[in-house]
Protein backbone atom coordinates (compact mmCIF):
# COMPACT_ATOMS: atom_id res chain seq x y z
CA UNK A 1 0.00 0.00 0.00
CA UNK A 2 1.52 3.40 -0.81
CA UNK A 3 1.85 5.81 1.68
CA UNK A 4 1.25 8.45 0.23
CA UNK A 5 -2.57 8.57 1.15
CA UNK A 6 -1.76 8.52 4.89
CA UNK A 7 0.57 11.03 4.29
CA UNK A 8 -0.85 13.35 1.53
CA UNK A 9 -0.48 16.89 3.40
CA UNK A 10 3.33 16.31 4.00
CA UNK A 11 3.71 15.83 0.14
CA UNK A 12 1.03 18.91 -0.57
CA UNK A 13 3.75 20.96 1.00
CA UNK A 14 6.11 20.40 -2.32
CA UNK A 15 3.42 22.44 -4.32
CA UNK A 16 3.83 26.13 -2.92
CA UNK A 17 7.01 25.91 -2.62
CA UNK A 18 7.35 24.85 -6.25
CA UNK A 19 5.28 27.70 -7.43
CA UNK A 20 7.34 30.16 -4.96
CA UNK A 21 10.32 28.31 -6.66
CA UNK A 22 9.08 29.13 -10.05
CA UNK A 23 7.56 32.48 -9.49
CA UNK A 24 11.00 34.14 -8.15
CA UNK A 25 12.99 32.01 -11.28
CA UNK A 26 11.10 33.92 -13.58
CA UNK A 27 10.93 37.13 -11.78
CA UNK A 28 14.39 37.36 -10.54
CA UNK A 29 15.83 39.90 -12.41
CA UNK A 30 13.13 42.27 -11.28
CA UNK A 31 13.35 41.19 -7.71
CA UNK A 32 15.20 43.96 -5.20
CA UNK A 33 17.90 42.65 -3.56
CA UNK A 34 16.20 41.43 -0.12
CA UNK A 35 13.56 39.62 -2.46
CA UNK A 36 16.41 37.62 -4.22
CA UNK A 37 17.37 37.06 -0.70
CA UNK A 38 13.90 35.33 -0.38
CA UNK A 39 14.35 33.58 -3.58
CA UNK A 40 17.26 31.79 -2.83
CA UNK A 41 15.79 31.01 0.67
CA UNK A 42 13.42 29.29 -1.42
CA UNK A 43 15.70 27.11 -3.65
CA UNK A 44 17.38 26.18 -0.21
CA UNK A 45 14.32 25.04 1.36
CA UNK A 46 12.95 23.24 -1.64
CA UNK A 47 16.45 21.53 -1.83
CA UNK A 48 16.19 20.35 1.76
CA UNK A 49 12.86 19.11 1.43
CA UNK A 50 13.61 16.94 -1.85
CA UNK A 51 16.55 15.62 0.23
CA UNK A 52 14.59 15.07 2.84
CA UNK A 53 12.08 12.79 1.04
CA UNK A 54 14.64 10.52 -0.91
CA UNK A 55 16.30 9.98 2.55
CA UNK A 56 12.73 8.95 3.94
CA UNK A 57 12.28 6.90 1.05
CA UNK A 58 15.86 4.53 1.71
CA UNK A 59 14.71 4.67 5.17
CA UNK A 60 17.53 7.12 6.13
CA UNK A 61 17.59 9.62 9.27
CA UNK A 62 17.04 13.11 7.69
CA UNK A 63 16.40 15.39 11.10
CA UNK A 64 20.14 16.51 10.59
CA UNK A 65 18.63 18.62 8.02
CA UNK A 66 16.56 20.84 10.01
CA UNK A 67 19.91 21.89 12.02
CA UNK A 68 21.96 22.63 8.48
CA UNK A 69 18.61 24.58 7.49
CA UNK A 70 17.44 26.47 10.33
CA UNK A 71 20.78 28.78 10.41
CA UNK A 72 20.75 29.38 6.60
CA UNK A 73 17.14 30.51 7.05
CA UNK A 74 17.74 32.85 9.88
CA UNK A 75 20.66 34.40 8.38
CA UNK A 76 18.48 34.86 4.93
CA UNK A 77 15.59 36.51 6.47
CA UNK A 78 17.87 38.71 8.80
CA UNK A 79 19.69 39.73 5.89
CA UNK A 80 15.97 41.29 4.47
CA UNK A 81 14.97 42.52 7.28
CA UNK A 82 18.82 44.25 7.97
CA UNK A 83 18.12 45.80 4.61
CA UNK A 84 14.05 47.15 5.50
CA UNK A 85 15.62 48.51 8.61
CA UNK A 86 18.44 50.22 8.24
CA UNK A 87 19.38 52.99 10.11
CA UNK A 88 17.55 51.51 12.97
CA UNK A 89 19.17 49.85 16.24
CA UNK A 90 18.02 47.20 15.35
CA UNK A 91 19.80 46.86 11.96
CA UNK A 92 23.01 47.34 13.53
CA UNK A 93 22.74 44.25 15.77
CA UNK A 94 21.32 42.07 13.32
CA UNK A 95 25.46 41.23 12.23
CA UNK A 96 26.19 40.18 15.61
CA UNK A 97 22.90 38.15 15.79
CA UNK A 98 23.61 36.89 12.70
CA UNK A 99 27.28 35.37 13.60
CA UNK A 100 26.43 34.70 16.93
CA UNK A 101 23.73 32.21 15.77
CA UNK A 102 25.72 30.78 12.98
CA UNK A 103 28.19 30.01 15.60
CA UNK A 104 26.11 28.41 17.69
CA UNK A 105 24.43 26.40 15.21
CA UNK A 106 28.00 25.18 14.30
CA UNK A 107 29.00 24.18 17.85
CA UNK A 108 25.51 22.41 18.02
CA UNK A 109 27.08 20.21 14.67
CA UNK A 110 30.42 19.47 15.72
CA UNK A 111 29.21 18.80 19.31
CA UNK A 112 27.48 15.90 17.55
CA UNK A 113 23.94 17.52 17.49
CA UNK A 114 23.99 17.20 14.36
CA UNK A 115 21.99 13.49 14.51
CA UNK A 116 18.92 15.86 15.57
CA UNK A 117 17.78 19.25 16.23
CA UNK A 118 17.44 21.47 19.10
CA UNK A 119 14.60 23.26 20.01
CA UNK A 120 16.44 26.03 21.60
CA UNK A 121 18.01 26.92 18.12
CA UNK A 122 14.62 26.61 16.42
CA UNK A 123 13.26 29.16 19.37
CA UNK A 124 15.66 31.74 19.68
CA UNK A 125 15.49 31.89 16.01
CA UNK A 126 11.24 32.37 15.67
CA UNK A 127 11.85 34.88 18.53
CA UNK A 128 14.38 36.53 16.75
CA UNK A 129 12.66 36.78 13.91
CA UNK A 130 9.49 37.64 15.09
CA UNK A 131 10.82 40.80 16.68
CA UNK A 132 12.26 41.87 13.16
CA UNK A 133 9.24 41.34 12.02
CA UNK A 134 7.49 43.79 14.75
CA UNK A 135 10.00 46.45 14.22
CA UNK A 136 9.32 46.63 10.30
CA UNK A 137 5.57 46.80 10.70
CA UNK A 138 6.10 49.47 13.30
CA UNK A 139 8.28 51.47 11.15
CA UNK A 140 5.59 51.24 8.46
CA UNK A 141 2.67 52.35 10.86
CA UNK A 142 4.97 55.70 12.22
CA UNK A 143 6.20 56.75 9.15
CA UNK A 144 2.91 55.68 6.86
CA UNK A 145 4.95 55.94 3.64
CA UNK A 146 3.34 53.03 2.18
CA UNK A 147 0.24 54.00 0.93
CA UNK A 148 -0.85 50.48 -0.74
CA UNK A 149 -0.13 47.46 1.58
CA UNK A 150 -1.03 44.93 -0.68
CA UNK A 151 1.36 45.89 -3.32
CA UNK A 152 3.93 45.95 -0.50
CA UNK A 153 6.22 42.56 -1.01
CA UNK A 154 7.85 43.13 2.79
CA UNK A 155 3.97 43.60 4.13
CA UNK A 156 3.34 39.76 2.35
CA UNK A 157 6.64 38.38 4.00
CA UNK A 158 6.08 39.67 7.43
CA UNK A 159 2.33 39.06 7.74
CA UNK A 160 3.27 35.33 6.96
CA UNK A 161 6.63 35.23 9.38
CA UNK A 162 4.21 36.51 11.67
CA UNK A 163 1.47 33.80 11.57
CA UNK A 164 4.23 30.86 10.71
CA UNK A 165 6.58 31.24 13.83
CA UNK A 166 4.66 31.41 17.08
CA UNK A 167 2.65 28.53 15.38
CA UNK A 168 5.93 26.84 14.63
CA UNK A 169 7.74 27.47 17.99
CA UNK A 170 5.01 25.62 20.14
CA UNK A 171 5.35 22.84 17.58
CA UNK A 172 9.24 22.29 18.09
CA UNK A 173 9.29 23.29 21.48
CA UNK A 174 6.61 20.40 22.57
CA UNK A 175 7.51 17.88 19.82
CA UNK A 176 9.13 15.80 22.40
CA UNK A 177 6.82 15.69 25.25
CA UNK A 178 3.95 15.27 22.89
CA UNK A 179 5.81 12.28 21.59
CA UNK A 180 6.67 10.81 25.00
CA UNK A 181 3.08 11.40 26.49
CA UNK A 182 0.82 10.55 23.59
CA UNK A 183 0.43 8.33 20.69
CA UNK A 184 2.52 8.41 17.53
CA UNK A 185 -0.47 9.18 15.51
CA UNK A 186 -1.32 12.13 17.55
CA UNK A 187 2.57 13.52 17.17
CA UNK A 188 1.96 12.66 13.04
CA UNK A 189 -1.24 15.19 13.78
CA UNK A 190 1.29 17.67 14.80
CA UNK A 191 3.50 17.61 12.35
CA UNK A 192 0.48 17.70 9.73
CA UNK A 193 0.02 21.09 11.07
CA UNK A 194 3.36 22.29 10.97
CA UNK A 195 2.88 21.02 7.05
CA UNK A 196 -0.08 23.14 6.67
CA UNK A 197 2.08 25.95 8.30
CA UNK A 198 4.54 25.49 5.73
CA UNK A 199 1.85 25.65 2.82
CA UNK A 200 0.47 28.84 4.53
CA UNK A 201 4.08 30.13 4.84
CA UNK A 202 5.24 30.00 0.83
CA UNK A 203 2.17 31.10 -0.30
CA UNK A 204 2.90 34.53 1.10
CA UNK A 205 6.46 33.53 0.04
CA UNK A 206 5.08 33.64 -3.15
CA UNK A 207 2.92 36.77 -3.27
CA UNK A 208 6.26 38.68 -1.81
CA UNK A 209 7.38 37.31 -4.96
CA UNK A 210 4.84 37.86 -7.68
CA UNK A 211 3.90 41.43 -6.64
CA UNK A 212 5.48 44.60 -7.75
CA UNK A 213 6.45 47.10 -5.20
CA UNK A 214 4.43 50.40 -5.16
CA UNK A 215 4.02 53.06 -2.66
Amino acid sequence: MSVIPDNIIIYLVMVPETIALLIGAIRFKKLQAPLQNLWILVLFGFSTDILSRVLIYFKMHNLFLISLYIPVEFGLLAGIYRHELKGSRVAHVIPFLTAGFAGYAFFQIITGKLQGFSREERFVEGFLILIFVLQYLHRVLKKLDIFNLEHAPMFWLSAGLFIYFPCDIIIFIFSEYIFSSYSLKFNLELWNIHAVLTMILYTFYTLALWISQKN
